[in-house]
C-alpha cells in the first residue's frame, strides 16, 4: 500500500515537472512584445539605376544590428504597403503577386526572436522567443542581423515562389541603395519549420540574410 502511494506520488511529481518544463518556452514567447516599427521612409535613396548596377550577394556581414528605422525601411521596401484601399481593392503592395493574393508572409528572425511582418500595422508580431536565425542558414548567413523567411500557404504555393522573388529583389535593391548586404539562399537545417513554429498547412519556402557588409570571405589557396 505504502509503496503503490510512494510510486504515484513520484509519477505526479514527474508529470509536473515536465509539464513545467513544456510551459517554459511558451511562457517565454508570450512575455515577448509587440514592436512597433518606425513611418518607414518611402523617399530618398539611390537612383533606380544605380541601385540595379550596385545590386549584389554578400556572403560576409558586419557584427552591427540595424537600426529600426532602417528595419522599418528595410520591410517597408521588401512587401510594405504603397497604395491605401480607396486607391486599389484591398492594400497595394511594393512587390505584386500572382492574382494579387499577396500569400507570402514575412518572418523577421532577430537575435532574440521569430516575428512576423504586419506591414498594414507596421509592426513586429512576436511568434517564438529565442534565435532561429542558425536554424534556417548556414553560420554565414546566420551571422547577419536581420534574416526575412519567406513562408507561404501550402494551398497558394502554385506562385509563391514567384512573388517570393519579387521581394527578394525588392530587398536587393534596397540594399544596394542603403549600403546593405543581402543574401538569398535557400532553407538550411532540418529544424527551420519547428524553430519558427510553422503549421502543416505552411510552406517554409526561401530566407535573405541582410546586414552590414563584413570583409569579404577569406579565399582558400589552390593547390
Amino acid at each position: 500500500m505504502h509503496i503503490s502511494i510512494r510510486i504515484s506520488a513520484r509519477i505526479s511529481a514527474a508529470v509536473l515537472a515536465l509539464s513545467v518544463l513544456l510551459a517554459v518556452p511558451a511562457a517565454f514567447a508570450q512575455n515577448l512584445k509587440l514592436i512597433q516599427l518606425p513611418k518607414p521612409q518611402t523617399s530618398g535613396g539611390k537612383p533606380l539605376l544605380q541601385a540595379l548596377a550596385e545590386r549584389q550577394t554578400s556572403r560576409s556581414f558586419a557584427d552591427k544590428p540595424l537600426p529600426p528605422q532602417v528595419l522599418s525601411n528595410l520591410l517597408w521596401a521588401a512587401f510594405g504597403i504603397n497604395r491605401p484601399p480607396e486607391v486599389k481593392a484591398g492594400y497595394g503592395r511594393t512587390a505584386p503577386s500572382a492574382r494579387n493574393d499577396q500569400e507570402v508572409k514575412l518572418y523577421v528572425l532577430l537575435a532574440d526572436a521569430v516575428y512576423t511582418y504586419d506591414a498594414v500595422a507596421n509592426t513586429l508580431v512576436p511568434v517564438v522567443a529565442g534565435d532561429a536565425r542558425g536554424k534556417v542558414g548556414t553560420p554565414a548567413q546566420a551571422a547577419a542581423p536581420v534574416t526575412i523567411a519567406y513562408v507561404a500557404d501550402v494551398k497558394a504555393d502554385k506562385f509563391s515562389g514567384v512573388d517570393t522573388g519579387f521581394i527578394g529583389q525588392n530587398v536587393y535593391l534596397f540594399a544596394a541603395s542603403e549600403g546593405l548586404g543581402a543574401w538569398f539562399h535557400a532553407i538550411h537545417g532540418d529544424d527551420a519549420v519547428k524553430a519558427l513554429n510553422l503549421t502543416a498547412d505552411q510552406h517554409l519556402l526561401f530566407a535573405q540574410a541582410v546586414g552590414y557588409p563584413g570583409p569579404p570571405p577569406a579565399v582558400a589557396p589552390k593547390k
